[in-house]
């Protein structure tokens, strides 16, 4: 038998290779990995032949082809390591690297530089004016709820370069700044007599004697190490300004590892590599309960960012009756499934009314949107009463639903969706459904 010629081989072997893509983006035959962060969704346009005239289909499958064929994420994490390997540089302008490797996000280091303080205030001086009656609004709030039995303590979460400047590179430093908001706000506090934790000053002295990172190098939340600490802090506060003993937080094992949570390594995710970076061996502690001599559980509202999430769903809110927490004051998750979803659909007044300690949670680059709104939302809710005809989101959700699914063009377009994403149907027609409902209720 005739032994087929090199160039034949070579020739089958060039187009499958060439052939590959356009093959994985039809079948998705392979299993890829999703590149972290978020991407644009383009807007459909349907074919006619007016938007075939003035080009804007053939640029929506222009922009289509360029997000969705096949390999592309393979693709870029392969760029993306050689620009960090080869230049040591990032193709994410929002991650900075700093020295030995520590990673920032540069919305945190436009904080510590003050330049977010120039794009919100102008000057020093106007923000000072802006933050005392941020505070003056603060106490009145405070005052209001106190009758209701309601305390509202304000943590302030360090960002990582307040506690770690030293690794920032060169080129970023505080450019005619004399104060940081966060620590300005600890000053007012103590004037005014805002119950507060200030864990600017705590983490400074703590990291000093503390034998692991209190950020690893990889993350910009405080480290899993830390959590037990910043639990037990915050528990013992709430004693103190309600009268009655709150268990402490301990850790009852350290389990030392070099496989790092996602809050840990959420900036590492973020550069979109092709390889994992070396992790250093840090503590991931279990937290557990001890000491509780009362029986009372208060009720916690917390109104926070993402420095929360790493208490959320862990042995801290096993010291309280009921937990509801409310990200960024927009969307609601608790430990009753009617007060999930967002916060405008739900009966406001009973949650805030109804908790013994508000929680708010806030890192410096969220000081500028003070408590996210939350006193405003407070004023409303006051206003709306107890008796706020709450909208039944599940039920509007569900039918929703049941107009896609009665809709075959919208349905195509969701089972298509769904296929894109690697989602079930099921998923992608409450994805769809959530979106709607919020346009719907804005």
């Amino acid at each position: 038998m005739r032994k087929p010629r090199l160039h034949i081989i070579l020739f089958v072997v060039l187009m499958t290779i060439l052939c590959l893509p356009m093959v994985q983006q039809v079948s998705l035959v392979f299993k890829i990995k999703q590149l972290d962060g978020y991407t644009a969704p383009i807007e459909p346009v349907q074919f006619s032949l007016k938007s075939f005239r003035d080009q804007s289909y053939q640029q929506y499958v222009q922009k289509y082809l360029q997000q969705n064929f096949g390999f592309r994420n393979i693709f870029i994490r392969t760029y993306n390591q050689f620009v960090y390997n080869c230049f040591h540089q990032t193709t994410n302008d929002n991650i900075i690297i700093g020295k030995q490797n520590e990673l920032y996000l540069r919305q945190y280091t436009d904080v510590y530089t003050g330049k977010t303080l120039r794009d919100h205030y102008g000057t020093e001086d106007s923000a000072r004016v802006a933050m005392r009656q941020n505070v003056k609004e603060t106490l009145r709030i405070i005052d209001t709820l106190k009758q209701f039995g309601t305390d509202i303590i304000v943590v302030l979460a360090p960002s990582k370069p307040l506690i770690y400047p030293e690794y920032l590179p060169d080129n970023i430093q505080k450019e005619h700044c004399s104060f940081s908001i966060q620590e300005e706000y600890a000053r007012l506090y103590e004037e005014a007599g805002v119950e507060h934790i200030d864990f600017i000053p705590i983490f400074r002295d703590l990291k000093k004697t503390a034998p692991y990172p209190i950020y690893t190098k990889f993350g910009t939340h405080w480290a899993h190490s830390t959590i037990p600490f910043v639990a037990d802090t915050i528990l013992q506060k709430i004693a103190s300004v309600k009268g009655y003993p709150m268990p402490h937080a301990v850790c009852s094992d350290s389990n030392l590892t070099t496989r790092y949570r996602n809050s840990d390594k959420e900036v590492e995710s973020q550069l979109n590599l092709l390889f994992p970076l070396q992790h250093d061996r840090i503590p991931m502690p279990d937290i557990s309960l001890r000491g509780n001599s009362d029986t009372r559980k208060p009720h916690l509202l917390v109104v926070g960012d993402s420095y929360y999430t790493q208490l959320a769903n862990t042995a801290f809110e096993e010291a309280f009756g009921e937990v509801d927490y409310w990200k960024y004051n927009e969307t609601a998750y608790s430990s009753l499934s009617k007060r999930n979803g967002r916060i405008a659909f739900l009966n406001r007044y009973e949650i805030i009314t109804e908790a013994d300690v508000i929680l708010v949670v806030f890192t410096d680059m969220h000081a500028f949107s003070y408590f996210f709104g939350f006193l405003q939302t407070v004023e409303q809710a006051l206003q709306d009463g107890p008796n706020f005809n709450e909208i039944n989101r599940e039920e509007v959700i569900q039918d929703i639903i049941t107009r896609i699914k009665g809709t075959p063009e919208w349905y195509e377009n969701v089972k298509k969706q769904a296929k894109e994403k690697r989602i079930s149907l099921e998923q992608c027609l409450r994805d769809n459904a959530e979106w709607v409902f919020e346009q719907e209720h804005k």
